[in-house]
């Protein structure tokens, strides 16, 4: 089975929000806060503008799939897991909110407080599946037991989705014979399953022109217009500034930019205290 993954060629994105609409109807989610852009238990993918007006880029938000997913460590009913496909996926059958196990280990959601990436998953009353004061761990899991040839987690996870792949793509990558929701739905074409492996070296081939490109796990965003932030699983808790500063700061731009930047901001600043210094003495 191949590690698969999901790429997200921005530059393509209208924010249509079908693979928002598609997801919450194939997993049968509530619509508690429609038109709220946060991922919540009723929400797990979300296309928000990277900048504060919204004017683009459109960034997908939802669980990276981590390559050593913290969320999985502690959960006191093993029901949180790392999938041979890549999917970090939740048996809601297991995930017992606030229980405790045969070991008396308490659940205190802790696949949420241990989340890197802004607090995911989300524990409440997220899919008709369940009854509303059945609370459960919810996120994206990449449509797994539905997409790709992995088994079914739960009996009710449903029949698998439907492609739009070819008969020769899929010869060559078998997990194409079914894409997840958000994937097969986009009109723009704006979302790519295919093996991690494929992806990274469709966003590293110099043919296609991407200039930025975030991710890990199997998450990734690539665009040939803009410099993308990593964004956070939600939104909601997204810092527009620190992760900007951080990706400067650390990034291989640094070294060139970093340097001439704070010398140009030193001398504004002498500038400016010089300037002050003759006001000041002007007044006397």
């Amino acid at each position: 089975m191949s590690t698969m993954a999901i790429l997200q060629d921005v530059d393509k994105c209208m924010r249509c929000n079908g693979c928002v609409v598609s997801c919450k109807r194939t997993w049968k989610m509530k619509a508690l806060n429609p038109g709220i852009h946060k991922t919540a238990p009723d929400q797990r993918v979300i296309i928000k503008s990277q900048k504060r007006v919204d004017m683009g880029p459109f960034m997908r938000y939802s669980c990276w799939h981590c390559t050593n997913p913290p969320c999985t460590k502690r959960c006191p009913f093993a029901a949180i897991n790392k999938m041979p496909n890549g999917a970090v996926a939740i048996d809601a059958a297991k995930c017992t909110p606030g229980g405790t196990n045969a070991s008396g280990v308490v659940c205190t959601y802790q696949c949420q407080v241990d989340c890197g990436r802004g607090g995911y998953p989300k524990v409440g009353a997220g899919s008709d599946l369940y009854a509303a004061d059945e609370p459960k761990s919810w996120k994206c899991t990449l449509c797994y037991g539905r997409a790709g040839i992995g088994e079914s987690l739960i009996a009710s996870y449903g029949t698998p989705l439907p492609t739009k792949a070819t008969q020769a793509e899929i010869d060559a990558v078998p997990e194409k014979a079914h894409q997840p929701s958000c994937v097969y739905t986009c009109p723009a074409k704006a979302m790519n399953w295919d093996t991690k492996t494929n992806i990274l070296a469709y966003i590293n081939s110099a043919s296609n022109g991407f200039i930025s490109a975030q991710g890990d796990g199997s998450m990734y965003w690539a665009s040939r217009k803009f410099l993308l932030i990593a964004p956070k699983a939600d939104p909601f808790v997204e810092d527009h500034v620190s992760p900007l500063m951080s990706s400067l700061v650390s990034g291989p731009f640094a070294k060139a930019a970093l340097v001439p930047t704070l010398l140009a901001g030193g001398l504004v600043a002498v500038i400016a205290r010089r300037q002050r210094i003759a006001d000041e003495v002007g007044e006397v």
